[in-house]
C-alpha cells in the first residue's frame, strides 16, 4: 500500500461529523490582526462600564490560555488521525483567540485581575491526568461556558444604540461572528468525541469520570455564580445567566452520554 493510500484511509477513519468540522474550521479562519482595531475607542466609555468589561475578559482571557495548553496535549494523544487534524485547528484558533482577548484588553486599558478561584479551577482541569477528562473540562465544560457567555455578552454590547458604546458594538459583533463561531466547533467535536470514548468505559473508569464531572460542574457554576464587576457594570441579570449556563451544561453533557 503507497503512501497516499495509507493518508486516504486514515482520512476515513474519523467519524462522519469530526470530518464536516474539520471542513469548516479550514473555511473558517481568520486572522485578529486583520479586523480594524483602530476604529476602537474606549476613551468616552465611562470608566465603571471599562473596568466591568475588562473584568469579564480577563476571566475568560485567562480561560483560553488554559484551553490553548489542553488542546496542545489533546492533539499529541488523539489516536484518530482526522481527531489530530481537527485538533491542530483547534490549536490555531485558541492561540487565535488568546492574541484577541490580549488586543481587546489593551485597548480598554482598564487592569483586571483574574479570579484566584478561576485560576485554580483551569489549574486542575489542564492537569487532569486521564485525557478524556481533559476533554470534558475543556471541551464541554469549560468551552460550553465561554460559548454561552459569549453569546450573551456579545448579543447584548451588539444591541446598544448609544453612540457613544459604537466601540462596544463592534466587539459584541466580533464575540458572536468570530470568537463564539469557533466555540461552538470546539464544543460539538467534544460531545462527539466524548460520546464515543464513554461507551467503552468499563463501571470503575466511568463512575470515576463521573465523580470527576460532578466535582468540576459544581465548581464552575460555583464560579458562575459570583457576579462579577462586569455583570453588575452592563445591568445583565445575574440569576438569569447563572441558569442558562447551568441549563446549556446540563443539556451539553447529557448529549455526550454523561447525565
Amino acid at each position: 500500500m503507497n503512501v497516499l493510500t495509507v493518508a486516504s484511509e486514515g482520512l476515513k477513519t474519523g467519524a462522519p461529523d469530526v470530518e464536516h468540522l474539520y471542513e469548516l474550521a479550514k473555511r473558517r479562519q481568520w486572522n485578529a490582526s486583520d479586523l480594524p482595531w483602530e476604529t476602537l475607542d474606549f476613551s468616552v466609555v465611562p470608566l465603571e462600564l471599562r473596568r466591568g468589561f475588562s473584568d469579564l475578559l480577563a476571566q475568560v482571557h485567562h480561560g483560553e490560555l488554559g484551553a490553548l495548553t489542553a488542546s496542545s496535549r489533546l492533539v499529541q494523544s488523539d489516536a484518530r488521525l482526522m481527531d489530530k487534524l481537527f485538533g491542530a485547528t483547534q490549536v490555531a484558533d485558541e492561540a487565535r483567540h488568546v492574541e484577541w482577548f490580549s488586543r481587546l484588553l489593551f485597548h480598554l486599558d482598564a487592569p483586571a485581575k483574574v479570579m484566584p478561584a478561576l485560576a485554580a479551577f483551569i489549574d486542575d482541569v489542564t492537569h487532569a491526568s486521564e485525557d478524556l477528562h481533559l476533554l470534558v473540562g475543556m471541551n464541554i465544560l469549560i468551552e460550553g461556558l465561554a460559548q454561552t457567555l459569549m453569546l450573551q455578552a456579545g448579543r447584548l454590547l451588539r444591541g446598544l444604540d448609544d453612540p457613544a458604546l459604537r466601540s462596544f458594538q463592534l466587539v459584541g459583533t466580533w464575540l458572536v461572528e468570530k470568537v463564539a463561531a469557533d466555540e461552538s466547533r470546539h464544543l460539538a467535536f467534544g460531545i462527539s468525541r466524548v460520546r464515543a470514548l464513554v461507551e467503552g468505559l468499563d463501571a470503575r473508569r466511568r463512575a470515576r469520570l463521573d465523580e470527576r464531572v460532578n466535582a468540576w460542574t459544581a465548581r464552575l457554576m460555583a464560579l458562575t455564580q459570583e457576579h462579577s464587576a462586569g455583570v453588575v457594570a452592563f445591568g445583565l441579570d445575574g440569576d438569569a445567566l447563572m441558569e442558562r449556563c447551568l441549563a446549556d451544561t446540563r443539556s451539553r453533557l447529557q448529549l455526550a452520554g454523561i447525565s
